[in-house]
């Protein structure tokens, strides 16, 4: 072999031991130096509170979320059942690591407390007894903050001390700004930062069970890890999961300026090899070509949780078969098999008996619903109480029936709009109202139906009355006439002189007797006495 040929296999050789010393440091770099900028997480847990009841999990929140930002690369500068003193050196810490860093994030569990406008982070020996002790016992987010904002960088701050606080009804007595849970914190001052609570502004947020997490720290354990995935969307994921394990007690809020999308757990993405040399062949197969990695293929659960939306958007029985027949198992799984059996059971309020002819889907979607068609149909009143109940028995809730359609009504006709596909206005169109008809018809008679047997059984139950007008009653009225010289309703006058007694007069007091009544008894002696006397008179 000469010299040019021996030059030549060396290079060869060189350049596929390269590349291989590529792929394989490639494979051996750690998730935390896919990231090239440096990002540090401040992580604070607050349980054993002495002048107050302990918290049963921060503790076991921070440390969770602490491990999680560890294996996301972060630098985390923790701290757990801290002091007044110990948080403020602990603050102090994380603001000196934050120099230079690219991202900065705040996980905060355990009592927080808003007085006007400021919330606090409260430390395990605070004991706090008039305003002005929040100034030297707690510790301002608007501190934290500060030290966060300093430089140009990507800010998350996460706060889950929303608890029902002892503190603030302390405070109430001396103070009339103290309110429940947290208050909000603005952003559009600061750009590149979000704020996160584990519930509303001013409300509280649940601390969950002994030896778990809190509801919020829980979702935010099973989705701050996911790849490729913003911070938002993460935070749009946790307020749907705590929305849901909550029975809709408790919904995150969450304000943010980032402009862009922020990612916790970017995907690792290798430098590339130049395909030339990664196409090198050793010359004798000494040095074999090493495989490039396969590139990665798409996050499951990502799919699971887009396919759920997708679900949720359409809102049918048909799209949440569809959810379960691809995720069995999936972390929806028994949202959609209880929405499917929410759809299930208002079937026979929803049923139609037939749709009349041009009443289509189609059709129905080309029509919108304003004031002016509304007003075309001219309702009338007992129209709109229809239209009302027909919405009722379909499983919406318009409120009580009126003669006019109110917010409330509105609100009703727009969600059955969207679950006909139909432009959600709040405004019928008359072929909009004979869908409603004919899609409630079966309900709406059996509701009619009911109601009917429910005045018919009212009826019954109510005690009998005695006619006013009886038979006593009617001869009364003869009698009274036949004293007067008439002739009720054409009968013969009984009796011998047609202005002579005619019979015998019954009286009020003394109606449906035959014999015997002393009132009776009375006025036949009034009637013998005038005789008599009439007899003497006329001697």
């Amino acid at each position: 072999m000469n010299c040019a040929s021996l030059v030549s296999v060396f290079h060869a050789r060189l350049a596929a031991a390269i590349a291989l010393a590529l792929c394989a440091m490639a494979l051996t770099v750690p998730a935390s130096a896919a990231v090239p900028e440096r990002r540090v997480a401040l992580v604070i847990g607050n349980s054993a509170y002495t002048s107050v009841p302990p918290l049963a999990n921060p503790q076991r929140d921070a440390k969770g979320v602490s491990a999680a930002l560890k294996r996301l690369g972060f630098e985390v500068v923790e701290g757990y059942d801290l002091k007044m003193d110990a948080m403020t050196t602990t603050v102090r810490e994380f603001a000196q690591k934050l120099d230079g860093a690219k991202a900065g994030l705040v996980y905060y569990a355990g009592h927080g407390i808003a007085v006007g406008d400021e919330n606090y982070l409260i430390p395990v020996d605070a004991s706090l007894r008039s305003e002005a002790d929040l100034d030297f016992k707690a510790v301002n987010v608007q501190l934290v903050l500060r030290q966060m904002q300093r430089d140009e960088r990507v800010n998350i701050l996460i706060l889950d001390a929303c608890r029902d606080n002892p503190f603030a009804s302390q405070l109430a007595a001396k103070s009339r700004a103290v309110t429940r849970g947290l208050t909000a914190i603005e952003t559009q001052s600061a750009s590149g930062i979000l704020i996160a609570f584990a519930t509303d502004p001013r409300a509280t947020a649940l601390d969950g069970e002994r030896d778990g997490n809190s509801p919020f720290t829980s979702a935010l354990l099973k989705h701050i890890e996911t790849p490729e995935v913003s911070i938002t969307t993460v935070m749009d994921r946790v307020r749907a999961d705590v929305w849901e394990s909550t029975g809709k007690k408790q919904k995150p809020w969450t304000n943010s300026s980032i402009i862009g999308e922020f990612r916790l757990n970017p995907t690792l993405k290798l430098a590339s090899v130049d395909p030339g040399v990664a196409a090198t062949k050793a010359i004798d197969a000494a040095v074999p070509v090493p495989a490039m990695p396969a590139p990665a293929s798409l996050d499951r659960a990502q799919l699971d949780v887009k396919t759920w939306e997708v679900a949720e958007r359409g809102n049918s029985a048909a799209d949440y078969r569809a959810y379960l027949d691809s995720f069995p198992t999936g972390q929806f799984a028994s949202f959609a098999r209880n929405r499917l059996a929410s759809l299930d059971a208002a079937k026979p309020a929803a049923t139609a008996t037939e749709t009349p002819a041009g009443v289509t889907d189609e059709a129905l979607k080309k029509e919108i619903g304003t004031a002016q068609t509304e007003t075309e149909m001219k309702l009338s009143a007992n129209d709109r109480r229809e239209l009302q109940n027909r919405l009722r028995i379909s499983g919406l809730q318009p409120g009580k029936a009126s003669a006019t359609f109110g917010p409330s009504h509105r609100k009703a006709i727009q969600e059955w709009q969207k679950s006909r596909g139909i432009p959600e206005t709040g405004f019928f169109t008359a072929m909009q109202a004979t869908a409603l008809r004919a899609q409630s018809e079966t309900a709406y008679q059996r509701s009619l139906a009911d109601d009917a047997s429910k005045k018919a059984a009212a009826r019954e139950q109510a005690p009998k009355t005695r006619k006013v007008v009886d038979e006593g009653e009617q001869m009364y009225q003869r009698d009274l006439a036949r004293q007067r010289g008439g002739n009720p309703e054409g009968t013969a006058a009984r009796g011998t002189a047609a202005g002579g007694y005619q019979g015998q007069v019954r009286t009020r007091e003394s109606r449906g007797a035959d014999t015997g009544g002393a009132a009776g008894a009375g006025v036949i002696g009034g009637i013998i006495g005038g005789a008599i006397m009439g007899g003497i008179l006329g001697r």
